[in-house]
C-alpha cells in the first residue's frame, strides 16, 4: 500500500514535501469446501477458510503507554523493523455454510451463514471538500475487521421462467470496524494510530428484484433496503463519539432503487435505459456559528447525523451491432447515449469555508450536467 505523497506544485510552492511510508502484508489462506445432495430437494454447501495474515517491515512502529489512549503525549519511543520482517500477526477461522431447499419446479428457499476477516480498512472523511478516502492494513493497533452474517431468501420464477423474483433479508454483526476521532486528520498522517478507533457495528437489510431477461422489452428493477450503524467499542479512543451510542457509517443509504430495461427493435438495434436512485450519504455538519477572536466559527453536531441530499441519476443509450455474418474476424459495435440525462446536479459533498470572518456553506457537485458519449466496441 502506498497510503499517500505531498508533492509541491512548482518551484515557488510553500508546500513541504512529505511522503508516508508504504505498507506490506502478505496473506496467506486455505480452504476446503464440499456440496452434500440429501435429497432431491435439499443440498447443503459447508466449507471453511483459515487465513493467515502478517504485517511486514520495513517500519517504524511506535510505542505508548499501557491503558491510556493513544497520541503524542502518551509516546514513549519507537520500534524499528527491517524490511521483511513479521511486526504482528493474526490468524483465524472464516466459516462458509449455506442450505437450498427446492419448493417446487419454478421456487426455492436458500439459507446461509457465514463468517469474515477483513485485513484491508477504508477510512474516510465526510467534512472534507471532497470526501477524503485512504486505505489501511492492519497493524499493531487496527484490529482486522470480522463479522458473521445471516441471510434467506426466496426464489421464484413465472410464465415458464421468463420472469424471476426474488426477496433476500439479511443480518451482520461487526467487530473491530475502523472509524476516526473526532477532529481528527487521516490524510498525510505519520501515526494515523493516534486517530483511529476500533468499533463495533450492525447491519441488516433487505432486497426486492424483479428481472426480465428474455424477449424485446428485458431487464430488472430491485429496491434495497439497507443500514449500517457502528458503536464506539475502544477503552483506549478518549472522547465518546454520539455519546457512547450508535451512529449511521459512511455508507449508511437505506432506501436504493435501480432499473435497466433494454428494447430490441432488431438484431442490430436496441436502445437501453438506467435509472438509480438512492438516499444521500451520511455526513456531518455544523449545527451552530460563534465568534472567536473577531471571527465566526462553528460547532458541529454528532458524527454522521445529518444526509447530504438524494442521489437521482438517469442514462440512456442507443446500441449499433454490426453485421452477424458467421465467418468475420472481429465483432463491432456502437454506442450513442447521455449520461445523466436529465442533469440532476447530485451533491458529492457540503463544506464550509471561512471568507472574510464570515462562515458560507457550498454543495460540491462533480456531474452535474448531461453527458453525451459514443463508445465504438471491437471484440476478437
Amino acid at each position: 500500500m502506498q497510503p499517500g505523497t505531498l508533492t509541491p506544485k512548482g518551484n515557488q510552492s510553500l508546500v513541504i514535501p512529505d511522503k508516508l511510508n508504504p505498507e506490506q502484508a502478505r496473506e496467506t489462506a486455505i480452504y476446503f469446501g464440499d456440496k452434500i445432495n440429501i435429497n432431491t430437494r435439499l443440498s447443503v454447501q459447508a466449507g471453511i477458510r483459515y487465513t493467515l495474515y502478517q504485517y511486514l517491515g520495513a517500519q517504524t512502529v511506535y510505542n505508548y503507554i499501557d491503558g491510556l489512549p493513544r497520541d503524542e503525549s502518551t509516546r514513549t519511543d519507537s520500534t524499528v523493523y527491517g524490511a521483511g520482517k513479521t511486526i504482528k500477526t493474526y490468524h483465524g477461522p472464516e466459516i462458509r455454510l449455506s442450505l437450498r431447499y427446492i419448493v417446487s419446479d419454478n421456487g426455492s428457499f436458500k439459507w446461509s451463514y457465514n463468517t469474515l476477516r477483513q485485513y484491508i480498512h477504508l477510512l474516510s472523511n465526510t467534512t472534507a471538500i471532497s470526501p477524503t478516502d485512504v486505505w489501511k492494513l492492519s497493524d499493531p493497533y487496527l484490529k482486522p475487521q470480522s463479522g458473521d452474517q445471516f441471510s434467506m431468501g426466496y426464489y421464484q420464477n413465472f410464465s415458464s421462467n421468463t420472469i424471476e423474483t426474488s426477496v433476500e433479508v439479511y443480518y451482520k454483526r461487526i467487530k473491530n470496524f475502523a472509524d476516526y476521532k473526532s477532529g481528527a486528520s487521516i490524510v498525510m498522517n505519520h501515526s494515523i494510530e493516534t486517530s483511529l478507533i476500533n468499533t463495533k457495528g450492525k447491519a441488516w437489510g433487505a432486497e426486492f428484484m424483479i428481472r426480465k431477461p428474455t424477449g424485446k422489452l428485458n431487464g430488472w428493477i430491485s429496491y434495497t433496503y439497507s443500514r449500517i450503524q457502528l458503536k464506539m467499542d475502544d477503552s483506549l479512543a478518549g472522547q465518546q463519539i454520539n455519546k457512547g451510542e450508535y451512529y449511521p457509517a459512511n455508507f449508511d443509504k437505506p432506501h436504493a432503487v435501480n432499473a435497466i430495461a433494454n428494447y430490441k427493435f432488431s438484431h442490430r438495434y436496441s436502445v437501453s435505459l438506467n435509472a438509480q436512485y438512492s438516499t444521500g450519504r451520511p455526513i456531518t455538519l455544523p449545527i451552530a456559528v460563534f465568534n472567536l477572536g473577531g471571527s465566526q466559527r462553528v460547532y458541529y453536531s454528532e458524527r454522521n447525523q445529518f444526509r447530504i441530499p438524494d442521489y437521482f441519476r438517469m442514462d440512456f443509450a442507443l446500441n449499433i451491432e454490426g453485421n452477424h455474418k458467421v465467418k468475420k474476424a472481429t465483432h463491432n459495435s456502437w454506442s450513442v447515449g447521455l449520461y445523466n440525462m436529465t442533469g440532476r446536479k447530485n451533491v458529492y459533498s457540503i463544506y464550509f469555508v471561512e471568507e472574510n470572518g464570515v462562515i458560507n456553506g457550498y454543495k460540491l457537485s462533480v456531474i452535474g450536467t448531461i453527458i453525451p458519449y459514443v463508445t465504438f466496441n471491437i471484440k476478437f
